[in-house]
């Protein structure tokens, strides 16, 4: 089924790919660095499931478009949810509205130079998301350099470990 998309890279198994979830604390040169830092230090959110079912294509203005996973709205609940953990975070870190990133499309990028419009269902590419990760993105490079990664950890105590 992927292959009548050109989407051969799809086939990599999950741990090869990454979601841009940091984009949600960076834009750049409203905070500096060390900001982040003590934001990424305060949070407390548990770890959380995610899951992409959908394969989708699309032009952006005259030129090739994107292919993309994209998820539904089931299966980006636990990235929704660490999305306002996250939000709520900043504020009490004293982080105006105007530094917090308010449009988030949670999706991975598989090509950008991909030349037709398509949505399809696929089986869902799924994990546990255990850490978060500060990410500088340098656009139009390619490059993402991760400046420092943080776990998520459960609250509560798992029966098996009394």
């Amino acid at each position: 089924m992927l292959q009548r998309h050109d989407l051969y890279f799809l086939l990599y198994p999950p741990a090869h790919l990454a979601a841009m979830l940091a984009q949600l604390m960076h834009r750049m040169g409203l905070l500096p660095w060390a900001d982040y830092g003590n934001v990424g230090n305060a949070l407390a959110a548990e770890p959380f499931d995610i899951s992409f079912n959908l394969v989708q294509a699309f032009h952006r203005g005259g030129g090739k478009g994107m292919a993309q996973l994209a998820g539904s709205a089931a299966g980006l609940r636990g990235v929704r949810n660490f999305e306002h953990c996250l939000a709520a975070t900043m504020r009490r870190m004293g982080c105006a509205d105007s530094q917090i990133r308010r449009s988030f499309n949670p999706h991975i990028t598989l090509n950008y130079c991909y030349d037709h419009t398509i949505r399809s269902a696929i089986a869902p590419v799924a994990w546990r998301v255990t850490q978060f990760a500060l990410v500088d993105s340098l656009y139009g490079k390619g490059q993402h350099d991760v400046v420092a990664r943080w776990p998520l950890v459960s609250r509560q105590q798992v029966l098996g470990d009394w």
